[in-house]
């Protein structure tokens, strides 16, 4: 089973879904549609859930939710904002895109207000590679 999961950055922030059923902010992500290729399921994703386009993308590899447990393989990637239109999630999704500073999102996931563990991961690596100036 493999899951797609991407962070994109717009002048100085990153882009999340407000989930209104968990009350969470997340990372947009989902599950390859039958016969997509992962790297096209995150940009899908993306667009989908945050009306963002990307650009510049780079993978920030793979890990295992629950290794030993599930067979689940999350991709993660991260890239810039291009432009952002209007988000179209599926109906069984009540989400709305907000931009969140990334020096506010890494200090939530420090402070455990981003939860989700998926979110932790790829907001922890992609502010590494920020600070660093990789990206």
């Amino acid at each position: 089973l493999k899951f797609a999961v991407i962070i994109s950055q717009s002048n100085g922030k990153w882009v999340f879904c407000k989930h209104k059923e968990r009350d969470t902010y997340e990372v947009p992500g989902g599950h390859r549609e039958a016969g997509e290729d992962i790297f096209e399921t995150a940009k899908r994703e993306l667009q989908e859930e945050t009306g963002a386009v990307g650009k510049d993308y780079i993978s920030l590899g793979t890990f295992y939710p629950s290794a030993g447990f599930c067979d689940e393989v999350l991709h993660l990637y991260f890239c810039k904002v291009a432009s952002i239109g209007a988000s179209h999630p599926d109906e069984d999704e009540f989400i709305e895109p907000i931009l969140i500073p990334i020096e506010k999102a890494v200090e939530m996931v420090l402070n455990n207000e981003i939860p989700d563990g998926k979110t932790q991961v790829a907001v922890l690596k992609a502010a590494m590679l920020v600070n660093h100036k990789k990206v």
